[in-house]
C-alpha cells in the first residue's frame, strides 16, 4: 500500500528541471522595476543578447548545469556588474550564487535584469533544498532502495547509510571530511562486479556537478540565444570507480582520487576483489562498513527512483543539514561509547588474542580507527532515521559484530599466524601477572574511544569491573599501573598512559 501510494504520488513529487524553471520565472515576474530582490543560481559568464554598453553583463541561471539542458524553457536572468557591486566569488561559469540588487527590464523578450549590489559564493546544497517541503519519507526512501537493489539485509542499509554521508565528529584528531566508505571484498570477480555495477547505477542518477571526477567542465550550447560555453563543475560528493580494472587496486580508486578518498571528502563506493583477504588492508581499515559478500546482488533500472532523484537529494541534504556534527559530550554518543567498549571486551573475550591481534595499530579492527568510523556510520544512520537513540546504537553494534564474524573467519590461517606472531612480540611481558596486563588492555580500549585521549579514574574502574575484576583488586590495580609508570594522572581524575619513546 506504501509503494501504491508513492507511485500514485510521483508527478506531484517530481521535483523536474521545468518546474523549477517555470516557478523562478513566476518569482522574476512578481517583482516591479526599482524593487530589491535576493536569487540564488549558476552564473555563465557570457555576454546576454543586445547588450548595453554601460557596464559588465553577464547571465545567470536558475538551474544547475545537469538541469538546464532537461528543460523545455530557460528563464536566464542577465546580471549588470560594475565597480560599486560588493564580489565575494570567484566569476565562472557554473558557480552557485546568492545575489542581491536592483530588479529592472532588460532590452531583449521578457528577460529580466538585476542590478548586482552583492553577489557572493552559495552552497549548492542549497540548490537541492529549494524544495525540502518534497523530501522523501524514510518509508518511502527504503521503498524505492528496496525494489532497485537485490541484497542481503546489511548490506543493503549500509549502503543506504552511506549516501547520508557522515557529520564530522568534534574535537578528533582524524580531520576527515564529510565522506564515508562503503567497500565489500571477494576473491570472485563476478560477486564484486555485481556490487560495482549496482554502486554504478546509484551514481549514475546523480547530477553531474555532485560526482566526484576528474574532469569537471561541462559544454553547454543554447542556440536561441546563440551561447556556447563550459560550465565548471566542482563540490562532487560521490565517487564509484570508473572502471573494472580498478577493483583490483589496493585502494580501487583512481590516483587523482586518492587524495579525497584519505581525507574522506566524498562518499566512496568502492568494491574490491582481493588475491588474499589481508587484515591489513588499506581499504578495509578506512572503510565504515567493510563486508565480505559471498553472492552476486541484483539490481534493476527503477524508473520511480530516476524520476524522484531530486527529491531523494533534498532528503538527504535536509538531514545533513540537521546533523552536521557530533559531539563526544552529547548524552547519546556517550551511550554509544559505553557500547562499544562492552562489545570491545565482549570480543575480546569470545575471540581472545585473535581479536587483540588484529587490534594492533594499521590492522582492521585498531580500536582508535574502528571507534571513529562506527561513530561515523552511528551519525549516517541518525541523518536518515531523524536522531540518534538506542536502537540506532545497537544496529551499528550488530552491524561491526557482522563484520568482526566475517573477517575472522575468512581470514587465512597463514595471515592470522602473522598477526598473532606481530602480537606477541608487542604486548609486554614484564607484568608481575597476566591480571595486569588485561587491565592495561582494557585502558589501551578505553583510551582509544576518548576523543580527547583521557579516561577518568570512575570508567576505568566500572570498566574493570564489568571485565570481570573483584571492586577492590580493581582500585589495587589502578594504584598499580600508576605506581609502576604505566599510567600518570594530568588532570585530577583523568588518567593518561605513558607511551614509551
Amino acid at each position: 500500500m506504501m509503494m501504491y501510494s508513492l507511485l500514485r504520488s510521483i508527478e506531484r513529487l517530481t521535483i523536474s528541471p521545468s518546474k523549477r524553471a517555470r516557478d523562478f520565472q513566476r518569482v522574476i515576474q512578481s517583482y516591479k522595476n526599482g524593487e530589491l530582490i535576493e536569487v540564488e543560481g549558476f552564473l555563465i559568464l557570457r555576454v546576454p543578447p543586445n547588450v548595453p554598453k554601460d557596464g559588465v553583463y553577464y547571465l545567470l541561471s536558475p538551474l544547475s548545469p545537469s538541469e538546464l539542458s532537461k528543460s523545455d524553457i530557460k528563464p536566464y536572468v542577465a546580471i549588470k556588474v560594475t565597480e560599486k557591486s560588493e564580489i565575494n566569488a570567484e566569476l565562472k561559469s557554473g558557480q552557485y550564487v546568492k545575489i542581491k540588487g536592483i530588479i529592472d527590464a532588460y532590452p531583449f523578450g521578457n528577460m529580466r535584469l538585476i542590478h548586482v549590489i552583492s553577489l557572493q559564493r552559495a552552497n549548492i546544497e542549497d540548490y537541492w533544498l529549494q524544495y525540502k517541503e518534497l523530501a522523501l519519507t524514510k518509508e518511502e526512501l527504503e521503498q524505492l532502495i528496496d525494489s532497485t537493489i537485490n541484497a542481503d539485509y546489511e548490506l543493503k542499509k549500509a549502503l543506504l547509510y552511506s549516501l547520508f554521508a557522515s557529520p564530522s565528529v568534534v574535537s578528533s584528531k582524524r580531520h576527515w571530511g564529510e565522506g564515508v566508505t562503503f567497500s565489500a571484498f571477494k576473491n570472485d570477480t563476478k560477486i564484486v562486479n555485481s556490487l560495482w555495477e549496482a554502486s554504478r547505477y546509484l551514481i549514475s542518477l546523480l547530477p553531474e556537478e555532485l560526482i566526484l571526477r576528474k574532469g569537471n567542465a561541462k559544454p553547454f550550447v543554447d542556440d536561441n540565444l546563440d551561447l556556447d560555453f563550459s560550465f565548471f563543475l566542482e563540490g562532487g560528493k560521490y565517487y564509484s570507480p570508473s572502471n573494472k580494472s580498478l577493483l583490483k587496486k589496493d585502494i580501487p580508486v583512481a590516483e587523482w582520487a586518492r587524495e579525497y578518498f584519505e581525507e574522506k571528502q566524498a562518499v566512496f563506493l568502492t568494491p574490491k576483489v582481493y588475491k588474499r583477504i589481508s587484515p591489513e588492508d588499506p581499504l578495509a581499515y578506512t572503510s565504515e562498513t567493510p563486508f565480505i559478500v559471498n553472492e552476486p546482488i541484483g539490481w534493476e533500472k527503477n524508473r520511480e527512483l530516476e524520476q524522484l532523484i531530486p527529491n531523494l537529494l533534498a532528503t538527504i541534504f535536509l538531514e545533513r543539514e540537521k546533523i552536521p556534527s557530533l559531539s563526544p559530550s552529547d548524552r547519546m554518543v556517550e551511550k554509544f561509547r559505553e557500547r562499544f567498549e562492552r562489545w570491545i571486551f565482549r570480543n575480546a573475550r569470545e575471540y581472545g588474542e585473535k581479536f587483540d591481534a588484529l587490534r594492533l595499530k594499521g590492522m582492521i579492527f585498531e580500536t582508535n580507527t574502528r571507534y571513529l568510523l562506527s561513530l561515523r556510520l552511528l551519525g549516517s544512520m541518525a541523518r536518515f532515521e531523524g536522531k540518534i537513540n538506542t536502537g540506532i546504537i545497537s544496529d551499528v553494534i550488530n552491524m561491526n559484530q557482522e563484520i568482526v564474524d566475517m573477517w575472522i573467519n575468512e581470514i587465512p590461517e597463514r595471515e592470522m599466524l602473522k598477526v598473532l606472531e606481530t602480537y606477541e612480540k608487542y604486548v609486554e611481558r614484564d607484568f608481575r601477572n597476566k591480571r595486569l596486563e588485561m587491565a592495561l588492555r582494557v585502558f589501551l580500549d578505553l583510551e582509544a574511544t576518548s576523543i580527547d585521549g583521557f579516561v577518568s579514574r570512575e570508567e576505568f574502574y566500572n570498566a574493570l569491573v564489568e571485565y570481570g575484576f573483584k571492586p577492590s583488586y580493581a582500585r589495587e590495580v589502578i594504584e598499580s599501573l600508576i605506581a609502576d609508570g604505566y599510567l600518570y594522572e594530568p588532570v585530577i581524575g583523568k588518567l593518561k598512559m605513558i607511551k614509551p619513546e
